[in-house]
């Protein structure tokens, strides 16, 4: 299993990370109306996610590698006069205690190591989360242009690592559906969708993933 390594969050952050996702809008709409409270934002980074949820009226803690990531998050809660709960620690080992949290998001963060770490995250998740709780996570495909473009770079069936910006070294795991299926076999998947976005040069595609811990 590969060593964690975190985002570099000093320099320039396009303005992409800094608003929440609009994948996600409507599944913390979905978690409001069915009365959860407690959710964790796993991989945070700099926590657009986190302030929106905050907003919303969640119990909201943000767990993130990245010291300087939680820094700016800190400051922007500040600002913004939310209270967010920041932790500072490896994903692979979560410090939360069984069933703690209603819900829980993991966007574009929890696919940054191997598979068997991969397999060691789900399974925190799934022990954080309380029974009944939902959980919505981002993985990467391997119909993303990346998966051929950094083959030089592969360290496994599964897992490269990148070269560009923030993400010097950091690994990125690449799946397909049946992986998927294998990998959250202790939930419920509720719904997978594959999206594709285009850039001039390449195209990337993530699973956005909808579970229930049956737990």
């Amino acid at each position: 299993m590969l060593k964690s390594k975190e985002w570099d969050w000093s320099g320039h952050v396009d303005q992409y990370w800094k608003n929440v996702a609009n994948e996600f809008i409507p599944v913390a709409l979905q978690w409001k109306s069915q009365g959860f409270k407690k959710v964790l934002d796993l991989g945070c980074g700099i926590g657009r996610n986190a302030l929106y949820l905050a907003k919303l009226g969640f119990s909201v803690s943000a767990f993130d590698l990245s010291a300087e990531g939680l820094s700016q998050l800190k400051q922007t809660a500040q600002i913004e006069n939310v209270n967010i709960d920041p932790m500072l620690g490896d994903m692979l080992q979560l410090p939360f205690r069984s069933g703690y949290f209603d819900c829980l998001l993991a966007f574009h963060s929890i696919y940054h190591t191997d598979y068997t770490g991969l397999t060691r995250i789900l399974a925190e998740i799934c022990r954080v989360t309380r029974p009944g709780g939902e959980i919505f996570i981002t993985l990467n495909s391997k119909d993303s242009d990346a998966w051929n473009l950094y083959s030089h770079r592969r360290i496994d069936e599964y897992t490269l690592l990148k070269t560009e910006w923030a993400e010097v070294d950091v690994p990125h795991t690449y799946l397909e559906y049946k992986d998927i299926l294998n990998l959250l076999k202790d939930f419920q998947i509720l719904k997978v969708q594959q999206i594709f976005d285009y850039e001039e040069d390449r195209r990337h595609a993530h699973f956005f993933v909808s579970a229930s811990n049956r737990k």
